[in-house]
């Protein structure tokens, strides 16, 4: 028997597509809302700006967001402060007191460029230029973990610097641990032949005191973390550990090593005697980096024997 469709069963069946068809392009609509609520937009948003990193600082963190800057400043320890996958980044040569050439800023065209104090006078061409120019070089712990929340935000890799910054406190933490020798310390700026110690506020004086030392300072005070001093306040100070900075161009910074190495002026402190007089000259004192856990370790097990 052939089987005729009756009215009512026509209009079942014509329903029925009808209303698969609604419940599909119902499931494909919340599907797509849904991707588009849950795709990250940071990547592209990050892609989509021009940032220039003039400290060691700002360069590295960007770099560990996952977002690569158009160009870098030089640093005096040269690209020893920078991470690898920053190694074929353009360089930016830096001259006091205005930072990087205007000229070949405006080639590279930044929107923003992250800076420091130090360039302080050049900010105002950066400015003229359309740049927009935001301080990225921490002084102390505390502000390399909100400049580094700074920092994501502007690229737009917020949930990545929360991230970054609770890694970096672990790290921190376990590099502090378990501290037994606090040895007497000077930490001295090298300029010339003239001697300056690190203050307290200091980035390098702040490392040495989390690395266990405790820092001499010959009594002098200062707002700028640096106070000039004697040969014969260093000899009254007595350190158990000499370490040098040098502060000089990249060509006079081995004159300078010999220089601190073999000042006979300290020949009576007990750093001398016990050949405790140490040179760091990868500018790891002087400015503040996403790898402050590794440069404690390196303090530690390198300059003050007290792991």
């Amino acid at each position: 028997m052939q089987f005729v469709p009756t009215p009512d069963r026509i209009a079942r069946s014509d329903a029925t597509p009808r209303a698969v068809r609604a419940v599909l392009l119902g499931v494909v609509l919340v599907a797509a809302s849904s991707f588009m609520l849950a795709a990250p937009a940071e990547p592209a948003q990050a892609k989509s700006q021009r940032i220039v990193a003039l400290t060691p600082f700002a360069a590295n963190t960007m770099a560990l967001l996952g977002v690569q800057p158009k160009a870098v400043g030089q640093t005096l320890g040269g690209d020893r402060r920078l991470l690898p996958v920053l190694s074929t980044t353009r360089v930016l040569p830096l001259s006091h007191p205005n930072g990087p050439n205007l000229e070949q800023l405006a080639q590279i065209g930044p929107k923003v460029v992250f800076s420091s104090p130090r360039w302080a006078k050049g900010s105002e061409g950066m400015r003229q230029l359309g740049i927009k120019v935001i301080q990225a070089d921490p002084k102390n712990l505390g502000a390399v973990y909100r400049q580094t929340r700074m920092i994501s935000r502007v690229v737009g890799r917020q949930k990545k610097g929360r991230q970054l910054v609770r890694r970096m406190r672990k790290q921190l933490r376990k590099k502090t641990a378990n501290i037994r020798r606090r040895p007497k310390v000077m930490l001295i700026l090298g300029v010339g032949r003239t001697p300056y110690t690190f203050l307290g506020n200091s980035w390098g004086g702040q490392l040495i005191k989390r690395s266990g030392g405790r820092l001499l300072t010959g009594g002098a005070t200062a707002s700028g973390g640096f106070a000039r001093i004697s040969d014969e306040t260093v000899i009254a100070e007595n350190p158990d550990v000499i370490i040098g900075v040098p502060h000089a161009n990249t060509e006079d910074i081995p004159a300078m090593v010999e220089y601190i190495k073999n000042n006979s002026a300290w020949d009576s402190t007990n750093a001398v005697k016990n050949d405790r007089v140490y040179v760091s000259t990868d500018n790891s004192m002087l400015q503040a980096g996403t790898d402050v856990a590794r440069v404690i370790g390196k303090i530690r097990k390198n300059y003050l024997n007290n792991r």
